[in-house]
């Protein structure tokens, strides 16, 4: 019998680390990310990353990790022509010289993909790093990021990244919006 209870024990904590260790990939097809640049005249100027890379790391304790990766050459600005030329300029995003926009977090609690919250993290964007914050919104399913997309937002200024020009016509502050899905992969 107590062999049995070893060998339970033994499986189950295998089972454990194993669950620990997963990672849920971010499903580029139902997943997407946009970004809005805020004009000083009344055109909405948002655009869509045409792909989304990354993952959810499961972490022990109920702690998740979350990687985004984006393209800044694959983001498709709406509005008028000037504001896509501008946005992808070496003036602004440069996606010609820097097209990786990457964002990394901090250790956060799986709570917050259910009730909400903020997740802090490093975004990289121009080959410029620096803390920003995430805030997700509460679920509005029982398994979010599988049923339904969680939805994350952040506004960061834009001087902050090395997106000084075109001040005229852009406002300081840009917004990206993310909304997730995700593929269990073991």
């Amino acid at each position: 019998m107590r062999r049995l209870l070893l060998a339970i024990s033994a499986a189950f904590a295998l089972h454990a680390s194993a669950a620990e260790r997963s990672r849920w990939l971010i499903d580029a097809g139902a997943s997407q990310a946009l970004f809005q640049v805020s004009l000083r005249v009344p055109v909405k100027a948002e655009g869509r990353f045409k792909s989304i890379k990354g993952e959810v790391e499961v972490l022990p304790e109920l702690k998740r990790s979350v990687r985004v990766h984006l393209d800044a050459r694959e983001l498709a600005m709406g509005g008028p022509s000037w504001v896509q030329k501008a946005t992808l300029s070496e003036q602004f995003l440069d996606a010609g010289r820097h097209s990786d926009i990457d964002f990394q977090s901090l250790p956060f609690s799986e709570q917050v993909l259910i009730s909400g919250g903020a997740i802090k993290g490093t975004l990289t964007l121009k080959a410029i790093s620096r803390p920003v914050l995430f805030k997700v919104l509460p679920s509005t399913c029982r398994r979010p990021g599988f049923t339904c997309p969680i939805e994350v937002s952040g506004i960061l200024n834009r001087r902050e990244f090395g997106m000084g020009a075109h001040r005229w016509s852009l406002r300081d502050e840009v917004r990206f919006r993310f909304a997730l899905k995700f593929v269990q992969n073991e």
